[in-house]
């Protein structure tokens, strides 16, 4: 788009849904399990990506920071209060449960048979499993999963932060269901 043709902050605001009527937008057949972050930032963040997306609902799991927490709520900028999400104590057994309603699984991890994320052909319903850096996503839910994506990494860490992880992840996958959808 030219530059004087693009929208100014002003009218991008004025594009959006009310607050009153957020809660009747359709959702993006997208979800997320968080499978012990660590961090409450990173969980901030991502409700807020899954807003930005309108994901379908985020599972926090296992030992996770939960909401309502000073620093969920900062980094989400109040994003937990609108995004579907519940807490589950188990990962491994949220993703069996949306795998026997047809949901696809994809680990978000590096494994030995894990796939570049712009190699990964996704179907819909699909949900990405993200884990902490330290650990990574649990080798029970890795078991479950479908397939297992993973970022290139290049340089001399084997690792970076979940949140820009489920930042690259979940715009690929939002673009691939948007061309699923032929939106």
């Amino acid at each position: 788009m030219a530059k004087d043709h693009q929208l100014s902050k002003e009218e991008l605001r004025a594009t959006r849904v009310s607050r009153h009527n957020f809660s009747t937008i359709k959702r993006n057949e997208i979800y997320i399990v968080l499978d012990s972050l660590k961090v409450a930032h990173n969980v901030g963040t991502i409700l807020r990506l899954a807003d930005a997306l309108l994901v379908k609902k985020v599972f926090i799991c296992g030992n996770t920071i939960v909401p309502p927490n000073k620093k969920i709520k900062s980094s989400s900028r109040g994003a937990e209060k609108w995004v579907e999400w519940e807490y589950r104590e188990s990962a491994a057994e949220v993703v069996k449960e949306l795998k026997a309603q047809g949901i696809m699984i994809a680990a978000v991890e590096v494994t030995e048979n894990s796939i570049d994320y712009r190699e990964f052909s996704p179907t819909f319903p699909l949900c990405l499993v993200l884990g902490r850096e330290y650990d990574g996503v649990s080798q029970d839910v890795i078991d479950e999963s479908d397939v297992a994506v993973h970022l290139p990494l290049l340089g001399m860490c084997n690792s970076i932060n979940v949140s820009t992880a489920a930042s690259v992840i979940l715009y690929d996958a939002y673009d691939k269901y948007c061309r699923s959808i032929g939106k």
